[in-house]
């Protein structure tokens, strides 16, 4: 498959949570597809073509191209642009029905943004960054291995963090925490939800395993991934809950995570301790071995 093409099936493939729990919703709320916002939607559209043609531009001076699979402009063909369009197009209405007030439980509402959740939006971006930072110098002082970089200053990055947040990771938020996590914690505590979640995430990347996207490793790469998707889908639902609900959030966390290594300095060992700590801390803070009451905060749209 030709390299514009095979990217944006990988695209179109990150869309499938979100493209679930929207299709889902829209069935139980005995509502047609469409375009509810046109503002929203134009936005949104142009927004992430924007942060698209500068990922595939960057390519072109050398940037990370995700294991060769992410084109320069040069490789991308008209139907290269026409799938990319799906994509956008995708992503684009989904947020347009932000303000549908026909959607029933309209989880998508909170990934607008709103004024009094700012302290989860910077938790979302900063929380492992912390954690990273704080591995670095920990190790660094008890003379552990750590990164040859403390911090990476590169405006770049900007760019890898946007396209993770609308279209490589961030995204998947919709379907993962937004609908599927919902719906899990009216009938299981947020633990057990999560543990599913963890299973059902960790196994939903396995085709990128396989046609070389993250690596050739196959079945044995994924096995890891099992292991640290746990405690990471733990923190996920921690910031999910506190912050009532919110998508953007965990979409700026998952944006985070996408990049995290790439900008900032770690000591492996001690970041894996951490992060198991912050997890047992997560666990205890949410209280999430209690089932929690949603049927008096999901009637028609999300509220605090």
């Amino acid at each position: 498959m030709p390299k514009d093409i095979g990217f944006a099936m990988i695209l179109i493939g990150l869309c499938g949570p979100l493209i679930a729990g929207y299709l889902i919703t829209i069935i139980n709320s005995v509502e047609k597809i469409k375009i509810d916002s046109k503002p929203i939607f134009f936005t949104v559209f142009i927004v992430t073509a924007l942060v698209l043609f500068l990922r595939l531009y960057f390519v072109n001076n050398g940037w990370h191209d995700i294991n060769g699979n992410v084109p320069d402009l040069n490789e991308v063909s008209i139907l290269g642009y026409i799938c990319f369009g799906i994509v956008l197009f995708i992503l684009a209405i989904n947020f347009s029905n932000a303000t549908n007030l026909k959607l029933k439980e309209n989880y998508i509402k909170s990934s607008l943004f709103e004024k009094g959740k700012v302290k989860w939006y910077i938790i979302g971006v900063f929380l492992l960054i912390l954690l990273c930072l704080g591995s670095y110098f920990m190790g660094d002082v008890l003379g552990m291995e750590t990164t040859d970089f403390v911090v990476k200053p590169e405006p770049i990055l900007l760019v890898g963090f946007f396209s993770s947040f609308f279209f490589l990771g961030g995204n998947e938020e919709f379907g993962w925490r937004g609908f599927l996590q919902k719906e899990l914690q009216k009938k299981y505590n947020p633990l057990i939800g999560t543990l599913a979640i963890s299973f059902l995430w960790s196994l939903w990347h396995l085709p990128l395993h396989y046609n070389g996207f993250y690596s050739t490793g196959g079945f044995v790469d994924l096995l890891p991934r099992f292991a640290w998707t746990i405690p990471l889908t733990i923190i996920f639902t921690w910031l999910y809950n506190k912050s009532s609900y919110s998508v953007l959030a965990v979409m700026l966390l998952h944006a985070t995570v996408n990049n995290i290594s790439r900008a900032f300095g770690y000591s492996e060992i001690i970041l894996t301790v951490l992060a198991f700590l912050f997890t047992v801390f997560c666990i205890i803070n949410d209280k999430m071995w209690q089932k929690k009451n949603y049927n008096h905060i999901y009637e028609n749209n999300i509220t605090d």
